[in-house]
């Protein structure tokens, strides 16, 4: 375990090879991983749920994705500010010694993300001298197909995994090619065009197409959405050819080293025909809603 911030400095230095952007991507998630482990052992391991670019990162690798937070859902816990932040102070309290220490800087709610109603939280994680902030978002109540599961996290810089509860591959991809429907063009997050595409050629075998079908009717019924065969057709067509989306992507891979030299191309191509494969047999006809 590493207890200094020289420990972790030397670490982040020969896993980087001296790439600035890697460096910075790392110290981020190994405070955000110390926090992590502070949730599986605590009275509320069995109360939060493991989501979004956290989860992904661990699933296709460090080196293949970055994120700036921990998002998580919550069940069997009130979810207001006050609570919250109580919940928080107290999982961040726990010591492993490892010397790192968290103090919450803002709490909000989360208004803006129409996916993901809930509370967003600033931390700032401090070992010895050194400084590091992230985000924590909590939701609630979102559905999860057929159900969480117990996930080994593997921690980058020691030989051992952490057991926390997270999402199924399958729901983590249905809330995610339900959002690129249902946004469409007005779709900003490459992230969730990325991680379709990373998962999809990366853990194919991994992935219950039964189990991702249902998971996408239970997420589009969650959030009140349907879509018709000729309207989701339509609309992977325009994703495709959009050229704003094309920049936004280029722009997208200048600032984030783990996407490397792919091109838009190859990410919607894949979008386009693999989100046509999950929704055979299940369009608006089977949600009715």
């Amino acid at each position: 375990m590493i207890h200094t911030a020289k420990q972790l400095k030397d670490k982040v230095k020969n896993m980087s090879g001296g790439n600035s952007e890697v460096a910075q991507a790392l110290i981020r998630t190994y405070f955000m991983e110390r926090f992590l482990e502070r949730v599986s052992v605590s009275e509320y391991r069995n109360n939060f749920i493991l989501k979004g670019g956290m989860l992904v990162a661990s699933i296709v690798g460090v080196d293949m994705r970055a994120t700036m937070d921990i998002d998580t859902t919550v069940k069997a816990l009130p979810l207001n500010e006050k609570d919250a932040r109580a919940i928080i102070e107290r999982i961040g309290e726990l010591q492993l010694e490892d010397g790192v220490n968290f103090k919450i800087t803002s709490v909000k709610e989360i208004m803006e993300e129409f996916d993901y109603p809930g509370i967003r939280m600033m931390i700032e994680a401090n070992l010895e001298r050194m400084r590091q902030p992230f985000k924590i978002d909590i939701s609630t109540d979102d559905a999860i197909t057929p159900s969480a599961v117990e996930y080994k996290y593997k921690l980058m810089f020691e030989d051992r995994s952490i057991s926390v509860l997270s999402y199924n591959l399958e729901t983590l991809l249905a809330e995610k090619m339900q959002t690129i429907l249902a946004r469409g063009l007005a779709n900003t997050r490459m992230r969730d065009f990325y991680d379709v595409y990373e998962i999809m050629n990366s853990k194919a075998d991994q992935i219950s197409f039964d189990v991702l079908k249902k998971a996408f009717v239970a997420t589009c019924m969650k959030r009140e959405t349907s879509f018709g065969e000729e309207e989701v057709r339509e609309t992977l067509d325009k994703i495709k050819d959009d050229s704003g989306l094309e920049e936004m992507w280029n722009r997208f891979k200048r600032v984030n080293y783990f996407v490397d030299d792919l091109t838009w191309g190859e990410v919607s191509e894949t979008i386009v025909e693999e989100i046509p494969i999950v929704l055979e047999d299940f369009l608006l006809k089977n949600f009715n809603i």
